[in-house]
């Protein structure tokens, strides 16, 4: 497959994700917002695995490389360890200068234990995949021609106005979209910032409950 027919596919699938999330915006089919994401968001993700999987072989920077899965998972567990311990030592070092870490991440969460299960299932699993494999696997490579630090600097932003655009403070996500992306161009691979994002998503709710 040549470099146009991949933009193609991509473009293609861009196209169908966004107009799932505007209809979704315009039309909401649930009384419940969680419910709706979790949807919206399987239903995205399959899209994308659907209309992408020419794609789904490893070749050089700048395609949506998935297999070989096992090498995908090893590298995303070990970003996900190392950025674990850099969070670890920063909360440590906020500690000991008298600022206490948990308050500056606290979101709020469902009370209820369904809706937590459901929150934890698209936060911390279905949101992560469907997120990446658009802002980083199409949308970071078709940004990608340009370098590195303009696809980084381009995608990081529209991650974080996403979030923003949803009520969110954007800070943690252009934290978050720099990592993630830095990850996907180091080590080409989608599955490792799929990884960091759900760990990172999980353990961010995981405190929110202390």
């Amino acid at each position: 497959m040549n470099r146009d027919e991949e933009t193609s596919l991509k473009l293609g699938a861009m196209a169908l994700v966004l107009l799932l999330e505007i209809g979704a915006r315009l039309i909401p089919l649930f009384t419940s917002p969680l419910v709706t994401t979790l949807l919206l968001r399987l239903l995205q993700s399959g899209i994308m695995i659907l209309l992408l999987r020419p794609l789904f072989i490893e070749t050089e920077m700048g395609s949506f490389t998935l297999w070989p899965l096992k090498r995908g998972l090893r590298r995303g567990v070990i970003w996900t360890l190392n950025v674990g311990a850099v969070a670890g030592i920063g909360a440590l070092a906020l500690l000991l200068i008298g600022i206490p870490p948990l308050p500056l991440i606290h979101m709020r969460l469902p009370e209820k234990a369904l809706p937590l299960a459901l929150f934890f299932f698209t936060g911390g699993v279905v949101a992560p995949i469907a997120e990446e494999l658009f802002f980083r696997g199409i949308l970071y490579s078709l940004l990608r021609p340009m370098g590195v630090s303009s696809a980084i600097f381009i995608s990081t932003l529209l991650f974080a106005w996403a979030h923003a655009a949803q009520g969110g403070v954007p800070l943690t996500q252009l934290a978050g979209g720099i990592l993630f992306a830095v990850a996907f161009e180091k080590e080409g691979h989608i599955i490792v910032p799929i990884l960091i994002h759900s760990a990172g998503n999980t353990a961010l709710f995981s405190l929110s409950l202390i």
